[in-house]
């Protein structure tokens, strides 16, 4: 009879547990389950990525010539990308001094054109600083689309934007294993083969049909290792009582987000948004402390001094902290220790976290309950650190 009784229980959890994650994932898809393992691609959505953002080399980036929108809870932000492929910037007779590549920090992402840290530097001032920053880039990403673009002969100082993050950016092939629902995010990545950085290609092209994407998704399984150190660890299935209690703290805290925030959707998301951020940089910070993570990264950057060499730019290299890696003080030593004590040794490095742990950040992000994003006033605050780094740190620049 015990036995029954025990057998009983596990079953009626186990019912139980299994309608609660079905209900929740409705309304927050970052609960996986077997299905997600092969998403479901829509076949007009995939065709118009493809059309519109896919980029062989890169993955994907922003066509020419085009206008777009942000949005930052129900506003709407404007932003323009040029005949360059660069962001548009007050120009006028200026000369191109500066040139910048990395993800949404030197994008800009959820302010104006006018008021990004490029803009705000470049006030007044007889230059002006191009702008190739492309939202969710890793840096491999970035130092690729440096190598293809051509510059002008007053371009002589390029900088590289990272968020500490990078460092697990860089090691993912398909965005949906570490950013669970970004399936149309295939990237080239690069890795290391004796020491040696290699580069693995876009997984897709133009022509993939999304009939045989299965067989790329699983030829990505076995060289992405976020597919067996998060994904997989992440997937509901059978027993989803043992699953839920893998990551009991995480799932709790959805599960009191759900019922406590149920009658506000906008600040639901908002909290929803913060553990699933919180949870990402905190594993961002631990892979500092892994070595192959790191070696990789340092000869990423390495490769960019070197194309900066070929370019007969000077490389500088600036870290921007998320508003989570300033909240997270006790693991952020982990990446602070590595660009102070390793990168610093081969690149001009500029972390801005020193800067920002002195202030009190909420005005400096988009967001006041995770912090997407630098505000105007972020980017203004960055941009005088950057100016200020320049003109003690390189002779063109004086």
């Amino acid at each position: 009879m015990k036995l029954f009784a025990i057998i009983l229980a596990f079953c009626i959890f186990e019912i139980l547990i299994e309608l609660i994650i079905k209900k929740v994932k409705k309304d927050f898809p970052w609960f996986l389950e077997r299905r997600d393992e092969y998403p479901n691609f829509d076949k007009i959505k995939f065709k118009k990525y493809l059309l519109n953002s896919f980029n062989p080399y890169l993955g994907w980036v922003r066509k020419k010539n085009i206008t777009g929108y942000d949005s930052l809870g129900e506003k709407k932000i404007k932003f323009t990308i040029d005949k360059d492929g660069s962001r548009k910037t007050a120009k006028k007779n200026k000369k191109n001094l500066i040139t910048c590549f990395g993800g949404s920090y030197v994008f800009g992402r959820q302010v104006k054109d006018s008021e990004t840290w490029q803009e705000q530097m470049s006030k007044n001032k007889n230059f002006y600083l191009s702008n190739y920053g492309v939202g969710n880039y890793g840096t491999d990403q970035a130092i690729i689309r440096y190598e293809k673009i051509k510059f002008k002969n007053s371009t002589k100082i390029v900088i590289l934007g990272i968020v500490p993050e990078h460092i697990c950016r860089i090691q993912s092939e398909w965005k949906h294993y570490f950013e669970f629902g970004n399936i149309h995010g295939f990237k080239p990545k690069y890795y290391l083969n004796k020491n040696k950085l290699m580069l693995k290609k876009v997984s897709i092209n133009k022509k993939t049909k999304i009939k045989n994407i299965k067989n790329v998704i699983d030829k990505i399984k076995k060289t992405d290792r976020f597919y067996e150190e998060k994904f997989k660890k992440n997937l509901f299935k059978f027993p989803y009582l043992l699953n839920f209690f893998r990551n009991f703290n995480f799932n709790i805290k959805i599960l009191y987000i759900f019922i406590t925030k149920k009658k506000d959707p906008h600040l639901r998301k908002d909290f929803y948004l913060n553990e699933v951020i919180k949870r990402n940089i905190e594993q961002a910070h631990n892979y500092y402390k892994d070595e192959y993570s790191k070696r990789l990264f340092l000869e990423i950057i390495k490769r960019f001094k070197l194309i900066a060499k070929s370019k007969k730019q000077i490389p500088i290299l600036v870290v921007f902290p998320q508003k989570m890696d300033i909240k997270l003080k006790k693991s952020n030593i982990n990446y602070k220790n590595f660009f102070d004590k390793q990168v610093s040794k081969e690149i001009i490095t500029l972390d801005l976290t020193k800067f920002f742990e002195k202030k009190k950040i909420n005005n400096l992000y988009t967001n006041k309950i995770y912090g997407s994003h630098l505000s105007p006033l972020g980017n203004k605050f960055v941009s005088k650190i950057i100016y200020n780094f320049l003109k003690k740190k390189v002779n063109e620049f004086k």
